[in-house]
Parts: C-alpha cells; sequence; structure tokens
C-alpha cells in the first residue's frame, strides 16, 4: 500500500499540500462482516426507504455545495461554470432517479386459473456493485454520480473507489451519503468509500465473492482490465465499462454551404472545451471533398480562438502529448496545431490532416486521442464512409451533418445503428443530456455491453435482475 500520496492542483500546475492514505488492508475484513446483512436489508427496502435515502443525500449535497466546489476546482482545475453545470447534474440525476423508481414496473404477475398457479416476476437488486470514480467528472460520474445512484435507487450496496486525483472532492460528496445513512438509521456498509492510489483496493473488490457487478468510466485499457478480471472469477460478474470512441463527425455535400462556418464553430468548441477531456469529443472529421476547402479554413480559424485550459492532472497530460506524437510521425499527415507558447499542463489544441486513403491505411489514426485534438480527411462517396466504418469499433456517438437524416440511405443508417450508440444530426455530441430517451453506450469498444445506458433513468437496468415465483393454489 502506498504511504501516502497528494491530489495536482491543475490551475496552479502544482501539487497540493494535503497528504491522503489509502484505505488499509484491515478495512476488507470489517466490511465483509457487515455486507451481508447490509445488502439483505437494503435490498428488500421499500421504494420508499430509497427514495428516502437519496432525498436525505440531495440535501446534504446541496448544503456542503460551497465546500464541494472549493475542492472540485482545486483538485481539477475546472472552472466554477463547469463547476455549476456539474453539480446541476449531479444533483438533477439524484431528483431523477428518486421520481423514476416510485414509477417504475417491480413486478408483473399472470394468474392460470386452469392450471391453478400464478407467475410473480419481481425485479431485484443485483447486489453489491464496485464502482470506480472517473477522472473527468469529478462529480457526475464518480461518488454520486450515475453509476451509485442508479445502483443505490436498485437497492444494491455500494463500494466506491474515490479517483486519487480528486480524492478529496470525493470524501466530501461520500460524507454527504455517510450522514444521510446514520440520520435514516441504515446499515453503513451500504456505502464504503475507498482511497487508493494503486490498483490494489479495485483488483481486490472486483475480484470479492460478494461483488455482483461493476460500474467504470474510463479508458479501453481500464475498462478492459476490469473484464478479465471480472470473467476470470469462478462466478463471473457484469462489468459496465464506459470506455469513450472516436465520435466521428460526417459532413455530406447536401449540407449547405452558408451554414459550414456555424459548423466549424460548433465542433471547434466541442474539441476544446475543457481541453477535450470528453468521452463524446469528436475526434474524427469527415467532410465532404465539396465542402473541405472552406471547412478547413473555419476549422482552423475557430481552432485559433478557442481559449486553452490545464488539463485534469500531469498523467492525462502526458498521456496526451504522447498519443499526438504518435500521430504526428504517421508519415503523410499535415500538422496543424497552437502556435501559442504555453506552460504547464496547458491542453495544446491539434488537428491532423491526411487523405481518405492513408486514413483507411493508418489504424493509430482510427483510435482515440483524448484532448483538444482530431484527425481531418475528406471523402467523396457514401461507399468511402461504408468502407471506414467496416474498420471502425463501436463508438459512443456519430454526428451526421446533412439537409435532412431521411436522406441517409438505408445501408447507411442500418451501418450507423449497428455500431454507435446515439447519432446526432447538425449538432455536436459533447453535452449529455440526463433523460430516460438518452443512450449513453455503444458497442465494445465504446462500452462493454451495448444493451445499456450509462446516463438517464435507465441505466437502472444495469443493476437488476429478475426473479419469478411460481406459486401452485392445488
Amino acid at each position: 500500500m502506498s504511504k501516502g500520496f497528494r491530489t495536482f492542483n491543475a490551475a496552479q500546475n502544482t501539487w497540493d499540500n494535503k497528504l491522503f492514505f489509502p484505505t488499509p488492508p484491515s478495512f476488507l475484513q470489517h466490511w465483509e462482516s457487515q455486507i451481508h446483512s447490509a445488502q439483505a436489508q437494503f435490498g428488500s427496502s421499500s421504494v420508499k426507504i430509497r427514495v428516502q435515502l437519496l432525498e436525505k443525500i440531495l440535501k446534504f449535497i446541496l448544503a456542503d455545495k460551497a465546500q464541494i466546489e472549493t475542492l472540485y476546482c482545486q483538485e481539477s482545475g475546472l472552472s466554477s461554470m463547469r463547476f455549476e453545470a456539474e453539480f446541476n447534474r449531479l444533483t438533477q440525476t439524484i431528483r431523477d432517479f428518486s421520481e423514476h423508481i416510485q414509477k417504475m414496473s417491480w413486478e408483473k404477475k399472470s394468474i392460470f386459473i386452469t392450471e391453478g398457479k400464478s407467475l410473480n416476476k419481481k425485479r431485484l437488486p443485483i447486489g453489491p456493485v464496485l464502482v470506480l470514480g472517473s477522472s473527468n467528472f469529478p462529480l457526475a460520474y464518480s461518488t454520486m454520480g450515475g453509476d451509485t445512484v442508479a445502483a443505490l435507487a436498485a437497492g444494491c450496496c455500494v463500494v466506491l473507489k474515490a479517483h486519487p486525483m480528486h480524492v478529496g472532492t470525493s470524501s466530501a460528496v461520500a460524507h454527504c451519503v455517510e450522514r444521510a445513512l446514520i440520520e435514516l438509521q441504515l446499515p453503513t456498509a451500504i456505502f464504503s468509500h475507498i482511497i487508493d492510489n494503486t490498483y490494489y483496493w479495485a483488483c481486490t473488490f472486483a475480484q470479492h465473492h460478494a461483488i455482483q457487478a461493476i460500474g467504470f468510466t474510463g479508458s479501453i485499457k481500464g475498462g478492459r482490465a476490469l473484464m478479465d478480471l471480472a470473467a476470470q472469477r469462478s462466478s463471473p460478474i457484469p462489468v459496465f465499462a464506459e470506455m469513450g470512441s472516436l465520435n466521428p463527425v460526417i459532413i455530406f455535400a447536401d449540407y449547405p454551404a452558408s451554414k459550414i462556418q456555424e459548423a466549424a464553430e460548433k465542433l471547434a468548441r466541442s474539441i476544446c472545451t475543457d481541453a477535450g477531456q470528453f468521452c463524446t469529443k469528436p475526434g474524427l472529421l469527415l467532410v465532404h471533398e465539396s465542402h473541405f476547402a472552406h471547412f478547413k479554413i473555419a476549422i482552423l480559424g475557430a481552432l485559433a480562438v478557442q481559449k486553452p485550459v490545464p488539463m485534469l492532472h500531469p498523467d492525462i497530460h502526458q498521456k496526451y502529448e504522447a498519443r499526438k506524437q504518435q500521430v504526428f510521425s504517421v508519415k503523410g499527415i499535415v500538422r496543424h496545431q497552437t502556435t501559442a507558447h504555453l506552460n504547464g499542463i496547458i491542453g495544446r489544441w491539434a488537428l491532423t490532416e491526411i487523405s481518405f486513403n492513408q486514413l483507411q491505411q493508418e489504424p493509430t489514426l482510427l483510435e482515440e486521442v483524448f484532448g483538444p485534438f482530431a484527425v481531418l480527411s475528406s471523402f467523396e462517396t457514401e461507399d468511402d464512409i461504408q468502407k471506414l466504418f467496416q474498420q471502425l469499433g463501436g463508438q459512443l456517438t456519430c454526428s451526421i451533418f446533412n439537409s435532412n437524416p431521411d436522406f441517409l440511405s438505408q445501408s447507411l443508417q442500418y451501418t450507423l445503428n449497428h455500431k454507435v450508440g446515439r447519432i446526432v444530426h447538425n449538432g455536436v455530441p459533447t453535452g449529455v443530456s440526463v433523460d430516460i430517451a438518452m443512450q449513453h453506450g455503444g458497442p465494445y469498444p465504446s462500452s462493454s455491453d451495448v444493451r445499456f445506458t450509462a446516463v438517464g433513468p435507465d441505466s437502472i437496468y444495469r443493476f437488476t435482475k429478475e426473479v419469478c415465483w411460481q406459486v401452485h393454489t392445488s
């Protein structure tokens, strides 16, 4: 175990003074002694109890907003405006689930009079869930983010491993959850907050027989490692991993030339907002040759005026610069990047221009670069797009710019529906609405299970199972 670690103040480009210590190994025995009874009680609790818990947590989070904001901005380098947006998303998610579980159908009943039996299919919590806090969303995908809220709403106990780069923020939110449990006289083992800057606790709980599902938002490498650990267990469990994607953008020939400038400006903001550290950042721009020259001038001009901001922490910045150089080393590419002299871990935007034929031949260009970066290429026909999508893995999003989405051929619509979780028409993919109609998840490797969403009330189904009680009356 680590002897202690610090978070990073990205805005000041310095390590914070406070020293955090990992949760000691002795915690496991304490947790094991309580988790079975805690899950039995919470899993069989009424919807009313779960709503009370969510509302109580929300009350404490709202009361502690100022403290949470201070820690959030200090540890992430993100702005107060971004905090407000993410805080509002966090609190609205809690409200949405409180309302949703009261309207959900938790049972389905059928009576067979002639057979003298009845069937009652119940939707039940899957069991204790391991959730790993994400790096790029210290609130919305972390301690009381979407995974935790969905699991608690389903009646699952949660083990939350805080992301080490915003452990102070995570601890402040966790304190709100712990206070809510105490005030409602519920078992404290319903929610466990784990601190670690190594892989020790993630691996320990991912392989523990009591854990029945895992929620993860992060890299393909991290998600795949958890999937492999879960699959190697004597009783494998599901891993619901959201792992990012290239999020291609396609600008077709029939898109009005008068709107190219506006589209370029939207895309530039989407690429650069908060240093492009979103799983839905557009990373591949495919522009019909009839618009290419116009779009190229427009996108470069729009990128040039974007305000550069720090990346979240040194590790993300280092990996971004390494991936950028890997792409820049491809023969035949044209580099476009900021000319500003920027210090520290500022996210420096860059655009790689390459021919469509070369794009098809370079796998490294068809992989995500996490940060303010995109690949730009022209295309001639819909067949070009079809062939390229054959090479792409599953995507969280794809944005199409054309005069009417119904004008897409049936074949291309099938391809998009097969490869993509959310298709955006004449808009950008960043900004994921927390709504019942949202699908945030796509075919592997964008997520581990294409059947589920990681955002919105429907994400509760990841942490439930169904059991049928068949009762014979004669």
